[in-house]
């Protein structure tokens, strides 16, 4: 049996083989492909070209009319980054903007026809992923799996301290 400090030396290589296997998909985009085969042809230069934070921020402007700045608070992110992938949205055809009855400054933000496609495609890509993750976890014990919520919750609650990763 290992030793703790071994055990950790093992479980920091884990993490960034799983980090780098994840994140390098030498294959394509295969989240990116799964949006172009359900959206029309005409929106697949936009589905390869736009950030993965402009299309979480479209899943965002469906949940309701906002503005920029409700965005921002609805999603977490920083003003100029929401306005900078706003306009993308809009250049791509998905999001339009309307200036709100009776106030000449603010502008609501809402999903185009196009925009309700991509936004449907992407929920459905979102199912599937989670449809997948629950497969392959199937295979460990409920004892295992809650050690694993355990270590992911404490991983998410932790804050970085330079370039170490310190308890939150």
């Amino acid at each position: 049996m290992k030793t703790k400090s071994g055990l950790i030396a093992d479980i920091n290589e884990l993490l960034v083989a799983v980090g780098d296997r994840f994140d390098a998909d030498e294959d394509g985009d295969a989240e990116r492909d799964f949006l172009v085969e359900r959206c029309p042809d005409r929106l697949a230069p936009a589905l390869r070209t736009l950030p993965t934070l402009s299309m979480h921020l479209l899943a965002a402007i469906a949940e309701g009319p906002v503005s920029v700045v409700g965005l921002a608070g609805r999603t977490g992110q920083l003003k100029g980054t929401v306005s900078k992938h706003v306009q993308r949205l809009v250049e791509a055809g998905l999001v339009v903007r309307t200036p709100v009855p009776g106030n000449r400054k603010e502008i609501q933000l809402g999903l185009t026809a196009d925009g309700e496609v991509v936004v449907d495609a992407h929920q459905r890509l979102h199912d599937e992923m989670a449809l997948g993750r629950q497969d392959f976890l199937q295979a460990y014990s409920s004892a295992e799996l809650q050690v694993l919520a355990t270590v992911l919750r404490d991983l998410l609650s932790a804050k970085r301290v330079g370039v170490r990763l310190a308890r939150g």
